[in-house]
């Protein structure tokens, strides 16, 4: 791409998410497969509250304002089939952040919680979250690069609030 170098920002901004997002799932994941008799409650809300805001508030949101963007722009059936399949994942990942939210809520306010039930859908949305970004970065982001010019850049970056420019924030710190 020649021009303003705005392709790159964006791509790269979503690549350093996904980095960011796979770090965290993979603390998540960690802290399942290490479940003791006390688990962290509190570690996990940590996790799953920075996944409930970034990713699900903040990351997916901006990859549906581009994936909507390029369901515009003459694509073939396959291809719309696969921005509407990851744009329906976005909203599968985020009701399965919200069931893994309210269980930790639930054990840290001393409720009965099924813990193969919670370990169960920890594994589900790791192993989603992991499918997901892969799937992104090897078969929508490619096509993100072929479709868009300059100016679909421009004007994506025109229409970003002021928040979706600034970077985005440290996942929480590895304990």
């Amino acid at each position: 791409m020649t021009g303003t170098g705005l392709k790159p920002v964006l791509l790269e901004r979503l690549g350093r998410d996904h980095a960011r997002i796979a770090g965290v799932v993979r603390e998540l994941s960690d802290s399942a497969d290490n479940f003791g008799e006390e688990p962290d409650w509190d570690r996990l809300q940590e996790l799953l509250g920075f996944l409930d805001y970034y990713a699900d508030r903040v990351h997916h949101p901006l990859e549906d304002r581009l994936f909507d963007h390029l369901v515009n722009k003459g694509l073939t059936p396959t291809e719309r089939h696969l921005v509407f399949r990851n744009l329906g994942q976005h909203e599968e990942i985020k009701t399965m952040t919200e069931r893994l939210v309210r269980q930790v809520e639930d054990a840290r306010s001393g409720a009965v919680v099924d813990i193969a039930d919670f370990l169960e859908n920890v594994a589900a949305y790791v192993a989603l979250q992991i499918r997901h970004m892969r799937f992104e970065e090897n078969q929508l982001f490619p096509v993100l690069d072929q479709a868009f010019e300059n100016s679909d850049w421009n004007a994506l970056m025109g229409a970003l609030q002021p928040s979706e420019h600034e970077s985005p924030p440290a996942a929480p710190v590895t304990h």
